[in-house]
């Protein structure tokens, strides 16, 4: 009995493994020239699970295989440290040059997905009680010109600056200067940038907000299905339709990562970017976008670093990344729950030239 339950584990480690050594590869190929590493890369977290669970069980029955799950684990842990934070809070927010806040608020909850009253009044107070000099809000509104855009923009009184354009939304205490966006030819996806002066220095922050899979009703329930492991009725067709989703998407978002980057490259000042990538940090989106940056999370943070409660909770899509003169003093993820990501916020401090 054992030995056939041996060969049937065999079977799912190698399976493991290949999908493990594919999801590696992931951020090095471009979803338009081979889109199934990219699916493998966002099933990374579920493969890592099963992966550790193998060896734990080739372990106890002391196969050579073990030897094989340890070090196709050990190459992963590079992109282990991506999804969890190990620095240590060693310097103080109080020697910061400046902060921000970054979130996608998911509209405010104008169509109350969060079935619960006042989300929008919460989200409020939340953003203007934050302490630092700036927040970047995605989704913010549909349209800068209707109701609801202009009276959030008067609710959030504590930011005397501002700039909107589609969904997108800066809020700051210091002057913002030089505002504009960046074009993408997908309609779905958006970035604007504003300059800012701290002192003697000038820094371009941008916020981004890249396509993201536009998961409907029906895809959502069956996502949903599938963690409750509920079988499907139409499993074949459920599937089809939410693989094309997400390949659409990650085809489309390494397209904006390659223009985002460009236009990073063009920039006279330092740079920090923030927002919802839409992508996690195995994708070729997040390779392409950070290439000369620096990832606060990895620099500052602790713990699990997922940003994202939706159907997909293990992933961290969302970014705050800065370039090598900027540095990372303080990194967090608040777990407020006000929306379908977390917020997270940063503080820094501009390098002095020798």
């Amino acid at each position: 009995m054992l030995k056939i339950l041996d060969k049937i584990v065999f079977l799912v480690s190698l399976s493991a493994i290949a999908g493990l050594l594919g999801a590696y590869t992931s951020s090095y190929i471009n979803p338009n020239t081979f889109v199934w590493a990219s699916l493998l890369g966002l099933a990374y977290p579920y493969l890592l699970i099963t992966s550790i669970l193998l060896l734990f069980y080739w372990i106890i029955r002391w196969k050579k295989m073990s030897w094989v799950m340890l070090v196709t684990l050990l190459l992963g842990i590079p992109a282990f440290m991506t999804y969890y934070g190990t620095a240590r809070l060693t310097e103080s927010q109080l020697q910061s040059d400046f902060s921000l806040l970054s979130y996608n608020t998911r509209y405010f909850d104008l169509y109350g997905w969060s079935h619960e009253k006042n989300t929008k009044e919460k989200l409020l107070r939340y953003l203007n009680q934050f302490k630092g000099d700036v927040i970047c809000l995605q989704e913010f509104a549909t349209h800068t010109q209707n109701e609801d855009g202009k009276f959030l923009t008067s609710q959030l009184k504590s930011y005397p600056y501002h700039h909107i354009r589609k969904d997108m939304a800066i809020f700051s205490r210091i002057p913002l200067l030089n505002c504009g966006h960046v074009s993408f030819p997908s309609p779905s996806g958006s970035c604007i940038y504003c300059d800012l002066v701290l002192g003697s220095d000038t820094i371009r922050l941008y916020s981004v907000h890249l396509e993201s899979y536009k998961l409907g009703k029906k895809e959502r329930q069956f996502m949903q299905q599938i963690s409750q492991g509920v079988k499907s009725e139409d499993l074949q067709n459920e599937v089809k339709n939410l693989t094309t989703r997400l390949t659409t998407a990650n085809k489309n978002r390494a397209h904006q990562a390659q223009l985002l980057k460009y236009h990073l490259r063009q920039s006279p000042y330092p740079v920090i970017l923030c927002g919802d990538f839409n992508d996690t940090p195995l994708s070729f989106t997040y390779r392409e976008i950070k290439k000369g940056l620096v990832d606060s999370f990895i620099r500052k943070g602790r713990g699990i670093g997922n940003t994202y409660i939706g159907e997909f909770p293990s992933f961290r899509i969302d970014y705050i990344l800065h370039t090598p003169d900027i540095e990372t003093l303080y990194y967090q993820r608040d777990t407020i729950q006000l929306s379908d990501h977390y917020p997270i916020q940063g503080s820094f401090k501009m390098k002095k030239t020798p």
